[in-house]
């Protein structure tokens, strides 16, 4: 079947850009966490790009989401559309002589205290390379930030990433780690040590990316009566464990680095600890961050070598 269409326009080329999102992503479904769409937007713009290039790309429903023929080529066309403007705008922004612009960074909170966390150290690089570039940085939980990159309010996001969650994002990037214990306050600890560390009846702190691998390191199922509270955040877990009632997962670094290492004790550190990869996650591909933006990256990445 012939493609009919005589010449592309800013919105056609918009919508190619959609299609190949929803064929990289295996479907309409899956795209909307990358495009920040919704299904019946994406739809649209399929059909309506079916409708202009008067050829049936797909074919869709209970089956999957499988390519025609036609679809094929088209999603190579748009491959090779996508490339040239890809070399085009190399090529504009190497006349931009001066790097202007502004990166937006989202990251976790609680890890100002890391020495392994290479922020500050690419913010500080970052601001060298021109004095027309702005940086804000975003402080909040993984709800927040992962919102916020979906909408195209952030440029990227320092997070944890569950195994599930990693397929959801066009890059992820590894950058450093942050090791947890379990905590009590001393004189909870004192009794547990000499209960053979019987966690029967306590109040713990679990929840998060990393509850599974909680429940699994403390073996829950093995208590009767043990109370475990889903709300595990770094600071209100710090605040609970400092009060003697509760015992909570918390960052080495945090307790390390201030004044609480006279008033908690880690519990079975050999046994009950984990390790957290943070990443930096992009909802689309690397090439399609401002300069600005990439620049923090590269910024970004060479810290992090440089601090492991």
């Amino acid at each position: 079947m012939a493609i009919n269409i005589e010449k592309l326009d800013k919105r056609d080329l918009r919508r190619l850009e959609l299609f190949t999102e929803i064929v990289e992503q295996g479907g309409i479904s899956n795209a909307t966490l990358t495009t920040g769409l919704s299904q019946p937007v994406l739809s649209k713009e399929l059909i309506t790009l079916e409708k202009s290039l008067g050829v049936v790309l797909c074919n869709r429903g209970r089956s999957g989401f499988v390519l025609t023929d036609e679809g094929s080529k088209v999603y190579n066309y748009a491959n090779e559309i996508n490339g040239l403007l890809s070399d085009y705008a190399a090529k504009l922004k190497g006349v931009q002589s001066k790097l202007i612009g502004h990166a937006r960074i989202g990251c976790l909170d609680n890890t100002v205290s890391l020495s392994s966390n290479p922020l500050s150290k690419a913010i500080e690089a970052y601001y060298q390379l021109s004095d027309e570039v702005e940086l804000t940085i975003e402080i909040a939980d993984f709800t927040v930030l992962n919102e916020k990159l979906a909408k195209s309010q952030l440029d990227m996001m320092i997070v944890v990433l569950d195994d599930h969650q990693a397929y959801s994002y066009a890059h992820v990037e590894p950058i450093f780690t942050e090791e947890s214990c379990l905590y009590a306050r001393k004189d909870l600890a004192e009794t547990l040590r000499n209960n053979n560390y019987s966690l029967e009846s306590q109040r713990i702190n679990v929840g998060g990316y990393a509850a599974d691998t909680m429940y699994a390191l403390l073996d829950v199922n093995q208590y009767q009566n043990l109370k475990l509270i889903d709300g595990w955040h770094v600071e209100s877990g710090l605040m609970l464990t400092l009060a003697g009632t509760h015992i909570s997962f918390l960052p080495t670094h945090l307790i390390k680095n201030h004044d609480y290492r006279d008033k908690l004790s880690a519990l079975k550190p050999e046994q009950w600890h984990f390790s957290s990869q943070f990443c930096i996650v992009l909802k689309n591909q690397l090439k399609a961050l401002s300069p600005a933006a990439s620049a923090f990256y590269d910024c970004l990445t060479t810290a992090a070598k440089e601090s492991s």
